[in-house]
């Protein structure tokens, strides 16, 4: 009995990859799975000082269509107001573009700054990424703070 279940899982499962892929096609715009990359030392002060740290710890890259998505997130009990500059630089073409994203945290959510661009801006390959923030509240502006890391655009 549990090899007919075992036996009849596998073909369903076999059957719905082949009708996935005859339907669904295989066409150029196919999305590459996204991946994460770390960002280095970008632990900074919340505007609320007794509030989570304000720390983007990686930059998650989708690329869809032409066109590439780069993700950070960040935290806080109370909310603020973040503003960042995203500085972006192919390693192996010299090729620079200059982001910017204006959000506001509010809990219980998780803050996200979302960069697109199409991706021939920049280019495929390695990018250097470097992400300066300013985060405030309606009392005072931290002073920024800039880390980096480095994504690969496919």
């Amino acid at each position: 009995m549990k090899v007919q279940i075992k036996a009849a899982a596998a073909g369903f499962a076999v059957a719905g990859a082949l009708a996935a892929t005859m339907v669904g096609g295989t066409g150029a715009a196919s999305a590459a799975p996204s991946a994460a990359y770390p960002l280095g030392n970008c632990l900074n002060l919340s505007p609320n000082v007794v509030d989570l740290p304000y720390n983007p710890t990686r930059v998650i890259v989708a690329d869809y269509a032409g066109k590439s998505y780069l993700t950070t997130e960040f935290s806080s009990l109370w909310g603020y107001q973040s503003r960042v500059r995203l500085d972006l630089r192919n390693q192996a073409t010299g090729r620079h573009i200059v982001k910017f994203s204006d959000r506001r945290v509010s809990p219980p959510y998780v803050g996200t700054h979302v960069f697109t661009f199409t991706t021939s801006q920049i280019g495929k390959g390695r990018v250097t990424a470097v992400l300066t923030s300013a985060n405030s509240n309606p009392v005072w502006t931290v002073p920024p703070k800039s880390c980096s890391g480095v994504i690969v655009i496919r």
